[in-house]
């Protein structure tokens, strides 16, 4: 599923216009993002809890290459599904 075809479902149950659906799934997005950038969990009942992970600097060695090189540390967006979610998709 696309994001267009999200809002399309959205605003058909809603009965709102295609631009408030896509305002609302784009505001639904955007809080999770900001909560995620600062670092809390997002939790949804049913669904699962979108979190954090840090990843520490380390040395890679490039495919091809001779010489390792630094990647910086970085945190990354993970995901665990929720038991309504693994039940549905079962």
């Amino acid at each position: 599923m696309k994001k267009s075809e999200l809002v399309a479902i959205v605003a058909q149950k809603l009965k709102v216009s295609r631009k408030t659906g896509r305002d609302f799934v784009d505001s639904f997005l955007g809080e999770i993002t900001k909560a995620l950038a600062r670092g809390e969990k997002v939790k949804l009942a049913g669904f699962g809890v979108f979190w954090t992970r840090l990843f520490r600097e380390k040395l890679v060695l490039p495919i091809g290459k001779s010489q390792k090189k630094k990647v910086a540390a970085r945190r990354m967006p993970r995901f665990t599904p929720g038991n309504n979610l693994k039940r549905s998709v079962r």
